[in-house]
């Protein structure tokens, strides 16, 4: 099932992203990308658990957060490698490459633990909604990294660890507290997130130049 919706939503995508033109073009290849970073975020997570002989629990707060993250925002390298001006702001892109993952994770997750029981709406909101947001956020940070590296000539590397450090903390304990008592905590954690996001996003000092 996992195979057939990502071969079904990669190849419209395809499409689309043939006929776009310049930016738009660049954010969708991000946004594809993150539907690709689970698939590859799956394979090493599911070898993680054999090797280490860990169970899935373990692995969300542990290994997960770092593969997950590293691969989501592993694109975000072209804006090093190729340094330049973009009139959408770095962060975008990584939001973007998030956001793609989470839709491809909520896909999986949502078919191996839907029952029978109940209506499945709330459940889906929930988990489409903080899942979403929360993988936007963390990647969009590391995006943001790369804005804020202008200003700071010389310190790419420091400023951008420090912030992926950070996207990987955030994602554990989101992990942590999504299966545990505290789970109200882990719903409230992405939309404070997204609002504290939009606030710096909509900032001037986000709407200037992307130049790294």
């Amino acid at each position: 099932m996992g195979e057939a919706i990502f071969v079904g939503t990669i190849l419209p995508l395809a499409f689309l992203i043939i006929i776009l033109k310049g930016e738009n073009k660049l954010l969708m290849l991000f946004f594809t990308w993150g539907l690709i970073a689970f698939a590859l975020s799956l394979t090493l997570n599911n070898t993680l658990v054999r090797i280490l002989v860990i169970d899935t629990r373990e692995l969300s707060i542990t290994w997960a957060p770092i593969v997950e993250e590293f691969t989501k925002a592993l694109p975000l390298g072209y804006f090093i490698l190729r340094p330049g001006k973009t009139n959408i702001p770095f962060a975008y892109f990584g939001i973007a490459a998030g956001i793609g993952f989470s839709i491809q994770e909520n896909y999986v997750y949502l078919f191996s633990h839907m029952t029978g029981d109940g209506s499945p709406v709330l459940f889906v909101i929930t988990r489409s909604v903080t899942s979403c947001l929360i993988h936007a956020i963390t990647t969009g940070m590391v995006g943001f990294g790369l804005t804020m590296t202008k200003k700071f000539d010389g310190s790419v590397w420091p400023i951008l660890f420090g912030l992926f450090t950070l996207s990987v903390t955030i994602h554990a304990l989101y992990n942590l507290y999504i299966t545990s008592c505290y789970q109200n905590i882990a719903m409230l954690m992405p939309c404070v997130l997204y609002l504290m996001g939009l606030v710096v996003l909509s900032s001037k000092g986000d709407s200037k130049d992307n130049k790294v």
